[in-house]
């Protein structure tokens, strides 16, 4: 179940932050301006709670299936199970902790923003900054994991050749978006700018391999309880 899990959180993470929340107001441009971004959620303080809630729940399901995943592979694969799995789990906990400093950004820092702004504005973008740090080296040691894990799996036996190959392919371009982040955009201090369009596909191609990997797997777990 805890691929299934982890399956659903990104399609109700786009749905809720690229949807709904832009329906309601929130000009994605405009994400890095504090003042737009806090009176934001100020006015909406519901939604950003509902959409910390997926986030935190799927990284933490995301987390336990790599745990399942590599404890599977451990009679076939003990190098890349071990490997696989310390990585994956702990990509996913710098992400989590990076979800963490974002939410507790967009909850706590709205009702601040009106007595402060500028106060509320210079924790808003610190946060935001540790935040992209912990979620950019969380990208690399998740694709990292998913790799190992899936190199694994094409070892298991009755287990479909393409999962592992999608886990090579996630990995790779995991990779990709750690050098987009981390060496293009994150120590330029460069927002997006002609960047934006290229880092965006790779989040959408991510997302996609992280889904189907998670879905996927989750039924083969599915299918051998059987």
């Amino acid at each position: 179940m805890a691929g299934l899990i982890a399956a659903t959180w990104l399609p109700l993470f786009v749905l809720l932050f690229f949807g709904l929340m832009t329906v309601q107001g929130l000009d994605q441009a405009r994400f890095g301006d504090p003042d737009h971004v806090l009176g934001f959620f100020m006015a909406h303080p519901a939604l950003i709670r509902l959409t910390g809630l997926v986030n935190i729940t799927g990284l933490l399901a995301a987390s336990l299936f790599a745990l399942l995943l590599a404890d599977r592979l451990m009679t076939v694969a003990p190098g890349m199970a071990t490997l696989g799995g310390f990585l994956a789990i702990s990509g996913w906990t710098l992400i989590l902790v990076a979800e963490t400093l974002d939410l507790g950004a967009y909850v706590g820092l709205p009702a601040m923003h009106t007595r402060d702004p500028a106060a509320a504005a210079l924790a808003f973008i610190t946060l935001q900054a540790a935040g992209r740090m912990t979620r950019t080296w969380g990208y690399l040691l998740v694709a990292l994991g998913i790799g190992a894990l899936g190199r694994g799996m094409r070892r298991m036996p009755g287990w479909p050749r393409g999962l592992g190959i999608l886990g090579l392919s996630g990995a790779g371009v995991g990779i990709l978006m750690f050098g987009f982040e981390y060496v293009l955009v994150t120590q330029t201090g460069d927002p997006g700018g002609g960047l934006a369009g290229p880092f965006a596909v790779l989040f959408i191609l991510l997302g996609a391999a992280v889904t189907v990997w998670h879905a996927w797997g989750g039924i083969q777990f599915l299918k051998a309880k059987d």
